[in-house]
């Protein structure tokens, strides 16, 4: 009997152990993942207050964020667990009014995912269910809902396609699907030369994650 107590004991500090103990390191990771977004919120409502608009872009995870001698932040914080930056996106001008910050939650039962109303995804490609942003803006503008498309009339000409060329991080000017996903400073619809900006590395994309919706 009392062998079969020690089992049953042993099963149950088993299950804990392989059930219970992923969740809370899962969660411990999270609450990093929330420290370090707010930290970045502030650094960059600082910057606004000093500049009088948000970022473009901010820098790859674990470079400093700084504005000539002030630092804002001496390294910019990655996930815990993949490593990589976290996906900021402003508003597509010179003079960003808004901006947007996305990372995701590993435990996926936290009520704040709801209140936020990223339960079916937020931010670029609906592929997040945590951010923050700028008080006068959502976080899930780019998530909508999918519109079934009108059938055309048969022989009616197909309407012309914008297609969003931007100054890609190599300087060639390309099409992204997704520049707001990149942090790219300007698009040219339907320019493929794009106005010949793109030999300034400060109108290039921060990345080439929005190239493609893959």
């Amino acid at each position: 009997m009392e062998i079969l107590v020690v089992f049953a004991l042993l099963s149950a500090l088993a299950v804990f152990f392989f059930l219970g103990v992923p969740i809370q390191i899962a969660k411990a990771r999270d609450a990093n993942r929330k420290a370090s977004i707010n930290r970045v919120v502030k650094a960059v409502e600082e910057y606004d207050g000093d500049v009088g608009c948000y970022p473009v872009s901010l820098p790859q995870c674990g470079y400093p964020f700084f504005l000539e001698d002030k630092i804002y932040l001496p390294d910019l914080p990655c996930d815990p667990e993949t490593n990589d930056s976290y996906v900021y996106v402003s508003e597509i001008s010179s003079c960003p009014s808004w901006f947007q910050l996305y990372g995701n939650l590993e435990y996926t039962q936290d009520s704040i995912i709801d209140r936020l109303g990223c339960r079916n995804g937020c931010g670029p490609k609906c592929q997040f269910n945590y951010g923050s942003s700028s008080t006068n803006q959502k976080l899930n503008p780019f998530c909508e809902v999918a519109l079934v498309p009108t059938p055309m009339p048969t022989g009616a000409a197909a309407p012309p396609t914008n297609l969003q060329y931007v100054c890609a991080p190599g300087g060639a000017c390309e099409v992204f699907v997704f520049p707001e996903e990149s942090g790219c400073p300007d698009i040219y619809l339907n320019d493929p030369a794009c106005q010949n900006q793109c030999s300034d590395p400060k109108n290039r994309c921060h990345d080439s994650r929005g190239k493609t919706n893959e």
